[in-house]
């Protein structure tokens, strides 16, 4: 294709009308702003060739100094109306650190995103007092358990950026079993909300799957969870990653925080479920320094469909009251603890507490500051690796 001599171009079911600066889907029009059509019309013309950040600020913002997050919020824009949420398959591929390039050949939009993610099984299963929780498996080989995180919805993270690469590392070698945690995603929300059920919950689950015996992991949250089952049941569990947690809540490390937890969580209940994602965007931002406008994006949305203001805010306070230190010496499996050194949601001394706690764990420390290790940083394959091997070393 010609973009600079064509008045339109066509690629997948979109039609790209530069002339009347329009672009549709099958015929239907498809919202765009100005600043996000010209970017679009610069990748497209540039015909697949590398076009520099530089570069494009200059064809966007002529004679205008504006900063780069600017262009990724143009970017962000094209590729939700192209219908992506990631550009590992789409058709604006982001060039490490240069720039950005487009791909008139990639699959139709919509479908990028999901067409290589494995079709996972959801169920229901029935807990102690009644409530149904959403357990999502899928993969095959030795089975991994992944305790709930804040939030939790087993549809939508296995769609987001932040997730999806390490839960498809996960499936690649292993039956990975997630589940919803009460309150939140597809599970019963009108539930009673206590660190006592939650570790009920998983106990049922186990249970219910019929597993024997299982590696555990645990990631924020869920780190408290999977300490307080595995110091319980050693028999089950044959290994376990903690990854960003803590053992005691942050009212039980500075319990004169208890005004300063009281005031959010009432900030949380009257505004989580707003259409404005502003107060979910400073969690968000706090944990996520390194995101990208569109994992940005993602994870509002997560958190918004994941639970009510009410039920997130409940949480928030049984959360900060969590202590299970004591449980600590009474785990015998090999557990592998890892956290990002400048983590600000959970500070790293709250995972060192948890390796000197447990025989034998070992503990490593992540350079950064995201609270999940993003796929798309330089330390991801190595984090990846890292935990693939410890689970492999049965």
């Amino acid at each position: 294709m010609n973009g600079q001599s064509l008045p339109e171009v066509a690629f997948g079911p979109f039609r790209l009308d530069l002339r009347s600066r329009r672009l549709s889907r099958n015929g239907v029009a498809v919202a765009l702003g100005e600043r996000a059509f010209d970017v679009l019309r610069a990748l497209v013309v540039a015909e697949g060739a590398l076009v520099t950040k530089s570069d494009l600020i200059a064809q966007v913002w002529p004679s205008v100094t504006v900063e780069e997050n600017n262009l990724q919020v143009q970017i962000y824009a094209v590729r939700r109306a192209l219908g992506e949420d990631g550009d590992s398959r789409g058709y604006v591929r982001t060039v490490s650190g240069r720039g950005y390039r487009f791909v008139g050949d990639a699959p139709a939009a919509g479908e990028a995103a999901t067409a290589t993610l494995p079709a996972q099984e959801i169920r229901y299963c029935r807990m102690v007092d009644g409530a149904h929780l959403a357990v999502a498996t899928l993969g095959e080989g030795p089975p991994v358990v992944r305790a709930p995180v804040w939030m939790s919805h087993v549809e939508h993270d296995w769609r987001s950026t932040i997730w999806r690469e390490i839960l498809t590392a996960l499936v690649g070698a292993h039956r990975l079993v997630r589940y919803d945690a009460r309150g939140t995603g597809l599970s019963d929300r009108d539930v009673e909300i206590s660190f006592e059920a939650a570790v009920s919950d998983l106990e049922t689950i186990i249970d219910a799957l019929g597993l024997k015996r299982f590696a555990l992991l645990g990631m924020s949250q869920g780190v408290a969870v999977s300490i307080a089952y595995a110091a319980r049941h050693p028999e089950r569990v044959s290994r376990m990653v903690l990854a960003g947690g803590y053992a005691r809540g942050s009212l039980v490390v500075t319990p004169e925080r208890a005004t300063a937890v009281e005031a959010m969580a009432t900030l949380v209940s009257e505004r989580w479920g707003s259409d404005n994602p502003a107060f979910r965007q400073l969690f968000t931002s706090l944990g996520f320094p390194d995101a990208t406008m569109a994992q940005i994006h993602e994870i509002n949305e997560l958190q918004r469909v994941s639970a009510s203001g009410d039920t997130a805010a409940r949480i928030l306070k049984m959360l900060a009251r969590v202590d299970v230190s004591a449980e600590l010496a009474r785990v015998r499996a090999p557990t592998l603890v890892l956290h990002s050194r400048d983590d600000a949601w959970i500070p790293a001394e709250r995972s060192r507490e948890i390796a000197r706690g447990i025989a034998g764990a070992r503990f490593h420390e992540i350079a950064g500051a995201n609270h999940v290790v993003l796929p798309q940083g330089p330390l991801f394959d190595s984090y990846i690796a890292t935990v693939l091997a410890f689970l492999s070393d049965d």
